[in-house]
């Protein structure tokens, strides 16, 4: 498999350090990747608008339409949530600002070879989970369903529905039994009732999180410093 790589910084020595560190991690780890550099944030949008990348290397600080807007742009303008985005910048104070654009990660310059790294290691761990599979039974039919589409569960009585980026299905299940199977992933027993998909997650607060569609799914009180710790260890 080829991943696709985009790197945005308006510093050109600084795009051409990150590309040479990026073919070295590919020389060690026996892992292909094409990356396209580019120095805009106009430049990218526009580049995406035909082109497929499964990572975004994306400094903040960009002259005109700055590293937020280009996220924001990605996620809301061309409705792509599957490409993840890592922040470059010299600065720290952009962490609630990037929180709606779900970055898989927030570097700080200097950028080195082992922080490269670290974001790769991260892109391959989600991919292997985007490839899982989650096998249930509707009536008398078995269904397979990439995790990646599964937006949460939820259960009423001894049914779940579990609602995807397509349709809604209802089984018989406990939650438990369900969740037994998607540690790996990144999903979270929020309340008895409810499992999510974080990465549908748009906002979250300490008592609720708020999906893309608008839905608003509550987070127990028994469940609430987990769910933070979690978050924060998905965002680190």
């Amino acid at each position: 498999m080829i991943y696709k790589i985009a790197v945005c910084d308006d510093e050109r020595i600084i795009c051409r350090a990150i590309y040479d560190m990026i073919k070295v991690v590919s020389e060690q780890n026996d892992i292909r990747f094409e990356t396209d550099c580019f120095t805009t944030g106009e430049e990218l949008c526009e580049e995406m608008k035909s082109s497929a990348y499964d990572l975004v290397i994306l400094d903040i600080e960009l002259p005109k339409m700055n590293g937020v807007a280009v996220g924001k742009y990605i996620r809301e303008k061309l409705n792509n949530e599957t490409v993840q985005i890592a922040y470059i910048s010299s600065k720290q104070q952009y962490a609630m600002e990037l929180f709606e654009i779900r970055p898989i990660n927030f570097l700080i310059k200097p950028i080195t070879k082992e922080k490269i790294q670290a974001i790769i290691d991260k892109l391959l761990k989600l991919n292997s989970v985007d490839t899982q599979i989650f096998k249930f039974k509707v009536g008398q039919e078995y269904i397979k369903l990439p995790m990646s589409q599964i937006v949460y569960f939820s259960s009423s009585g001894r049914t779940v529905t579990l609602v995807s980026n397509e349709n809604n299905y209802v089984f018989y299940r406990t939650l438990d039994d369900i969740y037994g199977g998607l540690k790996t992933g990144h999903f979270l027993y929020i309340h008895k009732s409810f499992i999510v998909n974080y990465r549908y997650v748009r906002q979250y607060e300490y008592e609720q999180v708020t999906l893309l569609d608008g839905t608003v799914l509550p987070i127990s009180q028994p469940r609430r410093k987990l769910i933070r710790k979690m978050i924060l260890e998905m965002e680190g």
